[in-house]
């Protein structure tokens, strides 16, 4: 997936200064050439794809999600009603959280909604409200499966989400014990991993341990897909990875004797680099000889990848002119004293009331937005092709 502008041959700065700054602005088109990428490699006949909502819960997005007939991975309440406002249907609808209440597990039972519970004592709960439902379970990744990435966050080792193999026949008694059945594995060690090697690895685990549900009916191997954020990054191995769990279902089926379902949770692989974020240049304060900063009407408030996460945008001029390159720090215009976009970034000349392009927002961007110093939050806007799909998107906080 390259890391060029988006695939539609609009005027931005028209759009900008229609729109305002700063400004998300998402490509469909780009979302299902994303797709379209996995979707060749995945080959199993029995496979489903599911969207990580939490990565963008905007409903024009989700809207467009549906339209490429896929499923959602949702984590709270809040994203169930938004993903059935959207028009999913319960079938696509698959939910995975931790701590779930009474109330919330009542109503998902009820929805007739897929659970994946996090631990043994969820398990007892639902299993003591219901009789003849099915659910799955997310596991505990061991820590023997080392993820060694400067890239990768929300790595599980530091976690204890999931449930411990050594509970499983807790889980399957508490099951038999009420008439319920555990019918799926579910598992996710971390975003933005590139190395095929902990994929792999991770596939296998969760092929041995299904072996431990006799009613098996699903495995979903969540995501953590790496995105190419830098020049220098390599595409992600979809092909290996996607082929390795192909093979395990495959057995899994033989084994088991029916199709079993392989599932897959992309989320930040199909909306990153659809999406941008416009900005504005309010300010450029010269630091030395050799090096400026300039002030952008966004950060932290509107954007906090970079500082949450310590994450690599690129950033580029909206308009190029041949002019000769600087280096810049890129800072929010808050009083916060670490809040930049980007440190050292060679741009041409940048003057004040010019507009830069952050790249690779599609995805926890404006669902991380908390306005925090007290600013406004920013618009959004669909484009697909040569038009504007739709005007601003309405928020849900």
């Amino acid at each position: 997936m390259n890391l060029n502008n988006l695939n539609v041959p609009h005027n931005y700065k028209n759009i900008a200064e229609q729109y305002g700054t700063p400004l998300y602005i998402y490509d469909t088109e780009r979302i299902k050439d994303n797709l379209s990428a996995i979707l060749k490699f995945l080959t199993y006949q029995n496979s489903k794809v599911f969207f990580a909502v939490m990565c963008n819960n905007q409903p024009e997005i989700l809207k467009t999600i549906k339209n490429l007939g896929i499923g959602v991975q949702v984590n709270s309440e809040n994203e169930l009603d938004l993903v059935k406002e959207a028009g999913f249907n319960i079938s696509d609808i698959s939910f995975s959280s931790t701590g779930i209440s009474m109330e919330l597990m009542k109503k998902l039972s009820k929805e007739n909604i897929e659970i994946n519970f996090d631990s043994v004592e969820e398990v007892e709960k639902y299993c003591a409200l219901n009789k003849n439902k099915t659910f799955g379970i997310r596991v505990r990744i061991p820590k023997r499966i080392k993820i060694i990435s400067d890239e990768a966050t929300n790595i599980y080792s530091h976690s204890n989400v999931g449930i411990e193999e050594k509970d499983f026949s807790k889980i399957t008694d508490i099951a038999e014990k009420t008439g319920n059945k555990t019918i799926g594995v579910h598992g996710y060690f971390a975003s933005n991993v590139f190395d095929e090697k902990p994929f792999i690895e991770f596939g296998n685990f969760l092929f041995k341990i299904a072996n431990n549900f006799p009613d098996l009916e699903y495995v979903n191997f969540g995501s953590g897909f790496g995105v190419r954020c830098k020049e220098k990054d390599k595409d992600f191995n979809f092909k290996k990875v996607l082929k390795h769990y192909s093979s395990l279902c495959n057995k899994l089926s033989r084994s088991f004797q029916r199709a079993i379902i392989l599932k897959i949770e992309p989320g930040r692989t199909l909306l990153a680099d659809a999406g941008i974020l416009l900005v504005k240049v309010t300010n450029i304060k010269k630091l030395s000889p050799k090096k400026s900063e300039i002030s952008v009407n966004a950060g932290f408030a509107e954007f906090a990848r970079p500082r949450v996460y310590n994450s690599y945008h690129i950033i580029d001029n909206l308009e190029k002119s041949g002019k000769p390159k600087k280096v810049y720090d890129i800072r929010g215009n808050t009083v916060l004293q670490n809040d930049f976009l980007g440190r050292d970034r060679k741009l041409e000349e940048v003057k004040e009331g010019e507009f830069l392009i952050v790249k690779n927002v599609g995805a926890y961007g404006i669902v991380m937005a908390s306005g925090f110093p007290g600013k406004k939050l920013p618009n959004q806007i669909l484009i697909s092709k040569s038009k504007i799909e739709k005007s601003e998107i309405e928020y849900n906080f």
